[in-house]
Order: structure tokens, then sequence, then C-alpha cells
């Protein structure tokens, strides 16, 4: 049986990003769906539980790839920039580092503070409006996310590399 213990580490770590993505979107339609101000706060806090993983995937997930990488081209006649599908695989797990990095802390950050100001009785007048945009960013953060893991599930499987090694 062809594989390694990293390749395996590797697939596990993903399923946990996934996993914690597909748990933070279900989430995400319940806290929209709570008309109570305190249950929001509530399950944004079990949003951030989730999240507070992500530090500990990515490293993983660069480590355990970064080893995958030299396992299939130490011995390989080119290098692994000239296959297309995983240039293109990179490309897309660092748009989505970059998300989990920079935008979706300050994004979740935002709403918090909007659904705390309601049930603290400080909010602002359009407190509507400015959940409805957030929300609304929100959602698109998530289908952009969606899109990018689906395609880096999609070239993992089609991609024309196949993974060396014994178990």
């Amino acid at each position: 049986m062809n594989g390694s213990y990293n390749f395996l580490l590797h697939l596990i770590t993903f399923g946990v990003v996934t996993a914690a993505f597909v748990a933070n979107f279900i989430l995400d339609r319940k806290l929209r769906a709570e008309p109570d101000w305190g249950r929001k706060l509530y399950i944004g806090g079990l949003m951030r539980t989730f999240g507070m993983f992500s530090p500990y995937t990515i490293t993983l997930l660069i480590i355990t790839g970064l080893i995958n990488m030299h396992n299939r081209y130490s011995g390989a006649p080119y290098p692994w920039y000239e296959e297309t599908w995983l240039v293109v695989k990179l490309a897309c797990f660092l748009v989505v580092v970059f998300n989990v990095v920079f935008i979706i802390p300050k994004l979740g950050m935002k709403r918090a503070m909007l659904i705390k100001s309601v049930v603290e009785k400080s909010a602002p007048a359009d407190i509507d409006q400015q959940m409805k945009q957030c929300n609304a960013r929100v959602s698109l953060l998530f289908y952009v996310q969606g899109i990018l893991l689906f395609m880096i599930v999609f070239l993992s499987a089609f991609g024309t590399g196949k993974h060396p090694g014994q178990f």
C-alpha cells in the first residue's frame, strides 16, 4: 500500500479544517436566524472557539504539505513549480490562509462588537443596517472560502501528482 504517515496527517488536518468550516457555516446560519441577541452573542463565541484552531491547522498543513512536496519531487526530473495543478492549489491555499489570518478575525470581531452593543443597550441607531452589511460580507467570505476549499480538493484528487511512500 503506497502512502506515508505524513500524507495521512495532512489529510486528517485538512479534514479538521473542513469540519471547522462546515461547523462555522452552520453556526453562522443559526446566528442569523436567532432572534435573541444574547444567544447570538453566545453563538458568536462558539464560532470563535472553532476559529482558535486555525493557526495550528494552518501550520500543520504547511509543514506536512512541504514534506509531501519534498517526498514527491525529491527524485523527480523536474521541479515542483512546473506542475500547474500544484501551483494553482498553492495559490488557492494562500488565499484561504490570507482570509483566515487577516479578513475573518476583523469581520468576526466587528460583528461581535455590534451584537455586544445591542446586548449592552448601547447600539447605534442604524444597527439593523450595519448587521445586514456585516452578514452580507460574512456570507460572501463563506462562499469564497467554500469554493477555494473545493478547488483544493478537486486539484488534489484530479491533479497529475500521486504521493509516493510506504506505510
